[in-house]
């Protein structure tokens, strides 16, 4: 992975940091479980750092915390990982009823916006790009926007604020179906409305 000539220019230093002010965050509004395992489609065993029950809707999210990113390449692996979660199956002791099930999106945390370590170079569009090709996967960022509040970001569009909820079009970005290649297919995600899946 690439070394940032200057840690100091890293909001979050480490993944801890990151951990702990996500889930300061988000604790008034979700239940946060840390280090979910998981099964992958190559029956792998892995942890995602946690998944998030909202406690209005029940809705489920994975949520994967990362240092600050100064570089596309930490970005870019960081939505890698995110989408291998993405497509495995929860395997954890802590939800039966759920095993065997994918979550229905994962979160990074913190976004990035193209920042780079040199303060001259900036990777927006590239960003951009990145969250729109990431969307696909049903994986967006959890970006932290004024006075402290959050916004959980899918492609271009929030889907969550911690200051109002969910917005009117989260249920279908979450739920409904994934257009990719011109296919349209379900897979089982877990389904908040019904105590089943999908």
């Amino acid at each position: 992975m690439a070394k940032s000539k200057d840690d100091s220019r890293r909001k979050y230093r480490t993944e801890d940091l990151a951990r702990s002010a996500a889930i300061y965050g988000l604790s008034d509004k979700f239940d946060i479980f840390e280090q979910v395992n998981l099964m992958g489609l190559d029956d792998n065993a892995m942890r995602i750092d946690a998944v998030a029950r909202c406690l209005d809707t029940g809705w489920m999210i994975g949520l994967e915390f990362k240092k600050s990113h100064l570089f596309m390449s930490e970005f870019s692996k960081a939505i890698r990982q995110a989408i291998h979660y993405r497509i495995s199956e929860i395997n954890d002791k802590r939800f039966p009823e759920y095993i065997g099930c994918r979550l229905p999106a994962i979160a990074l945390f913190p976004d990035w916006l193209g920042e780079h370590d040199d303060d001259v170079t900036s990777y927006l569009k590239e960003s951009e790009g990145m969250r729109i090709v990431a969307e696909k996967f049903r994986v967006g960022t959890m970006r932290e926007m004024n006075k402290g509040r959050i916004s959980f970001i899918m492609g271009q569009a929030a889907i969550w604020h911690s200051s109002t909820g969910w917005t009117k079009n989260a249920e279908s970005v979450l739920f409904g179906d994934i257009g990719f290649a011109s296919v349209r297919k379900k897979d089982n995600r877990i389904n908040p409305i019904l105590p089943e899946y999908y």
